[in-house]
């Protein structure tokens, strides 16, 4: 027993098991005001050239990002100054620490501070009435708004040669159908079943054209009840049950090459901004850009691209993330 005891603290020196957990944050103060310092700090299980990305949000938006590489012991931290256009909205603010497919939030509360109404001085005479104060409620920080989407595939106000044309014409689509949809011709997905009626539906017309036909032009709803008595409009023009995929796949699917360093920054770049072009991501107009100083992606987001193709984070922290780049026209639209 004696042995095998020496034996077990030999292999465990010698082989350390590795525990992941949740990173550990702690905030210098529970809440801050215009120009101030934000002091972050913490702890990470430490692993060899892995970055940790730390994010502050308010409800409405990503307020400023870094990426840093933690001390061999684990332990991590820097600094924010709470200013500048995107400090806009008093609030409860949230700190999003990432590191190694783990993450943890911590919230604090954040007040615009009027420097000329802080400087005000009361005269020592003046006497001050007391201040009415509102309850305070107890809610959940909300995640910042996003003002990128993404819509689902095909869509029904584009004609079938849209997507035939743009498959033969744009080898980013290309890439992006013939991955999501393996084995398939994008005839088969975005074309229209032919029926008895030569010609009909017209491949150079969308769905939604037939359908708003049907619904408000009487004699072709007669005509077409008359020839399709046991079908519907939708069984007609409408989406077969292998377009039931979306469009999200395929960006996981891009986001997983670009991580895996498949194709180079400009060229997923280009690509998301053809996908924007093409109206596959749809853009709030709300958007503000901000001009970056050297228009490089930041090697964070290739971290938040390589975990959402895993998983490990949702649709809207890539979208959120995508968005940044846009914001910071490091993608250009």
């Amino acid at each position: 027993m004696k042995f095998i005891f020496i034996l077990f603290l030999v292999f465990a020196m010698t082989y350390p098991i590795t525990i992941f957990a949740e990173p550990s944050i702690t905030l210098d103060k529970t809440s801050y005001t215009t120009d101030q310092t934000i002091k972050v700090s913490g702890k990470v299980v430490f692993q060899e050239n892995t970055s940790l990305v730390i994010q502050i949000r308010s409800s409405s938006d990503i307020v400023a990002i870094k990426q840093l590489t933690p001390s061999k012991s684990g332990s991590f931290s820097t600094s924010f100054d709470a200013t500048g256009p995107k400090w806009a909205e008093s609030g409860t603010y949230t700190i999003i620490v990432s590191y190694a497919g783990e993450k943890s939030e911590k919230t604090f509360e954040f007040s615009i501070i009027n420097v000329s109404e802080s400087e005000t001085k009361i005269e020592p005479t003046q006497k001050q009435e007391p201040q009415k104060t509102e309850p305070i409620q107890d809610t959940q920080p909300q995640k910042p708004t996003l003002k990128i989407s993404m819509v689902g595939f095909p869509d029904p106000t584009l004609s079938p040669n849209y997507y035939i044309d743009l498959y033969n014409t744009d080898s980013v689509f290309k890439k992006l159908f013939d991955t999501s949809f393996p084995g398939f011709k994008i005839q088969e997905i975005v074309g229209y079943k032919p029926t008895h009626i030569p010609g009909f539906p017209d491949s150079a017309l969308s769905p939604q054209y037939y359908i708003d036909r049907y619904s408000n032009e009487t004699r072709f709803k007669i005509w077409f009840d008359s020839q399709f008595p046991d079908n519907t409009i939708y069984d007609i023009v409408g989406i077969s049950d292998k377009t039931k995929q979306s469009i999200p796949s395929w960006i996981k699917q891009y986001a997983q090459s670009w991580s895996k360093d498949e194709i180079t920054d400009s060229q997923f770049a280009s690509g998301i901004a053809e996908l924007i072009q093409e109206k596959i991501l749809l853009i709030n107009g709300d958007i503000v850009k901000t001009k970056n100083q050297n228009g490089s992606i930041p090697s964070w987001f290739k971290n938040t691209a390589l975990w959402y193709s895993e998983g490990v984070i949702t649709e809207d922290d890539f979208l959120l993330g995508l968005q940044y780049l846009i914001e910071k026209e490091i993608i250009v639209i």
